[in-house]
């Protein structure tokens, strides 16, 4: 985990210079590689064209490299320090969102229950308990190889990071060969507006990098904040994977031709980032629930919501939405609030009731895809963030 949150005695930036400083990109890249920027891209391709991929890959990139070169290892320490519980929770909803993703995929792609009931859909019930029981199956082994991967070391989750890199490139390469280019993907005529999605995509980028455990940790390890800057060039490449995946106007090649190497970097992507995060909580603050009950609840939502006949593209941008509101606010409220305070647990409440009450918006903008609904729910969410951290700067009165 990042070191700054810790009670134990800072460890001094690794050293190796440049081949740390690649190592350490690399790893922000691999641990970034969620299955955000491994599957949103086929949604927004499918939804605005290459407008919305453009909207979604700008500001990501941006924000995250930014990241590195606005904090440096002091500023990551001191606000990991001050706002160790809300990078927790981060962590333990970006694990709950992974295995999510993980049971849907395995259950849609691996064991297809649309399929099998396809003739039939009276038996849709009955498959969908009996496919529940491998889903779970992939769940429980990629997360548990992901834990047991999470007590290694420093030096080996960087070398990790650069072999799974360099296999992603490899996929990508083999995917672009097999795809012969980058996808057709118009603009749906009569579709939503992409402007819609724009701000609160600015917003949600510039502001998670913050709460992200992995990128505190390389951030305050690495050698050189250039080490943000080889993430952006991996990462791009990732995100450009993605899109390789989609074709609205051939769909038919995706099965047989690139869903094979989709699912082998979702799966390499998927267990790195599921034990980057668990690596993490390992050493950040319990909380109430302790250390093992929290992180078991996470999996186990994750895992719940990713049985066949409830995951699904809707559960999947509920998730989204994690990052696009609560996230962001409190990261503007603590900088709002100052760079010597932290949140107290009203403030934080008063974050998640904001969140709730924006959740119409949210549902009419992601679900249902009426885009224009995010313009007010961005505002909202940069204009609570703003008020609640001024509240929060006011000395409390003190009464005899």
């Amino acid at each position: 985990m990042n070191v700054a949150a810790s009670p134990r005695s800072p460890a001094p930036p690794a050293s190796g210079g440049l081949v740390a400083t690649i190592g350490w990109g690399a790893f922000c890249a691999c641990s970034w590689t969620w299955c955000i920027g491994m599957f949103l891209p086929v949604i927004l391709l499918g939804r605005f064209g290459w407008a919305g991929f453009l909207a979604f890959a700008i500001p990501n990139i941006l924000g995250c490299v930014g990241f590195g070169y606005v904090f440096d290892a002091r500023r990551s320490r001191r606000f990991a320090t001050l706002h160790p519980i809300a990078i927790r929770w981060f962590s333990l909803a970006t694990i709950a969102f992974q295995v999510f993703f993980l049971g849907w995929m395995s259950g849609t792609f691996l064991f297809t229950p649309e399929a099998a009931t396809a003739l039939d859909p009276g038996t849709a019930g009955v498959a969908g308990s009996v496919f529940a029981w491998p889903v779970l199956g992939v769940i429980l082994t990629w997360t548990a190889g992901a834990a047991a991967l999470s007590a290694r070391g420093d030096r080996f989750w960087r070398w990790f990071a650069v072999l799974a890199a360099v296999a992603s490139t490899v996929l990508f390469a083999l995917a672009f060969d097999r795809a012969g280019g980058l996808p057709t993907a118009p603009a749906p005529e009569g579709g939503a507006a992409v402007s819609g999605i724009i701000p609160l995509m600015i917003l949600g980028f510039l502001a998670c990098p913050a709460l992200d455990a992995t990128f505190h940790r390389a951030r305050q390890q690495a050698p050189s904040r250039h080490a943000f800057a080889v993430f952006g060039v991996v990462f791009a490449m990732m995100l450009v994977f993605a899109a390789t995946t989609y074709d609205g106007l051939r769909p038919d090649r995706i099965l047989p031709v690139l869903l094979p190497l989709a699912i082998a970097q979702w799966t390499l992507q998927l267990v790195f980032t599921i034990g980057a995060h668990i690596r993490e909580l390992a050493v950040l603050p319990s909380g109430r629930l302790g250390r093992g009950a929290s992180l078991l609840a996470a999996i186990g939502a994750g895992s719940l919501l990713g049985l066949p006949g409830i995951a699904d593209e809707r559960m999947y941008l509920l998730f989204l939405g994690l990052y696009a509101v609560p996230f962001p606010m409190y990261v503007l409220a603590a900088l709002i609030n100052g760079p010597e305070r932290g949140l107290s647990g009203r403030w934080v409440a008063s974050i998640l009731l904001v969140s709730l009450v924006a959740g119409p918006l949210g549902w009419l903008g992601f679900i249902e895809n009426r885009t224009l609904f995010l313009l007010p729910l961005a505002a909202l969410t940069a204009a609570a963030g703003w008020a609640i951290g001024r509240l929060a700067r006011r000395p409390v009165a003190v009464t005899s």
